[in-house]
């Protein structure tokens, strides 16, 4: 079985309906190039006070998926079932709450830490 990704963009909301308030800057302090090129070099990085928008899932085992605003899909760890439904748990309460989302990605482009506030 192939990992089979997502290939819509969730509705665009505005930083007032995604629960940001008015005062907040909607607009992404990196690049999607920028955080890529730092990943790629083997660093992990850490991005913070995201937004979570959507949601992904299909019926393959360990193939979960986040919209994060700013960056696009970002795929979970597949390391284990339980790091996959622990990372999945947290987005949605993120996703729900539109929450702060800090999370860690690794040199291989996937989400392995989360921090919900």
């Amino acid at each position: 079985m192939t990992d089979t990704m997502p290939d819509q963009e969730p509705p665009a909301t505005t930083a007032t309906e995604a629960g940001l308030g008015g005062d907040v800057e909607a607009a992404p302090t990196l690049s999607p190039d920028a955080v890529s090129a730092d990943v790629q070099g083997g660093i992990a990085s850490w991005l913070n006070n995201k937004r979570v928008t959507a949601l992904w899932g299909i019926n393959q085992n360990r193939n979960s998926w986040v919209y994060i605003v700013g960056v696009g899909w970002k795929k979970l760890a597949n390391n284990s079932d339980s790091a996959v439904v622990a990372l999945s748990m947290l987005a949605a309460s993120a996703k729900l709450t539109q929450t702060s989302y800090n999370y860690r990605e690794e040199a291989d482009g996937m989400i392995h830490e989360t921090y919900v506030w």
